[in-house]
């Protein structure tokens, strides 16, 4: 992975936590990486909107599926990769 690839990785990764930390309305230190987005404290409805505050930007789309099947900040900041 070059530098650039790096950075654009843990911008993505922040950006997640950031989302899940407002969903979620807990601080971004205590959004974990590797655990399941309902493990965490979330449920459909609260998927529903972070797909929503993902998507607001508007420089890549996902859909709540994709969030359900990809459920940690690690994956989603993969698939917001690979979206982009």
């Amino acid at each position: 992975m070059t530098h650039n690839e790096t950075i654009v990785r843990q911008d993505l990764v922040a950006r997640v936590r950031q989302a899940w930390a407002e969903v979620l309305d807990i601080t971004e230190d205590a959004v974990p990486l590797d655990v399941n987005f309902f493990d965490a404290g979330g449920d459909s409805m609260l998927l529903m909107l972070l797909t929503d505050v993902l998507n607001e930007t508007g420089d890549v789309w996902v859909d709540s599926v994709d969030l359900f099947q990809h459920s940690t900040v690690t994956a989603q900041a993969d698939l917001l990769a690979a979206a982009g």
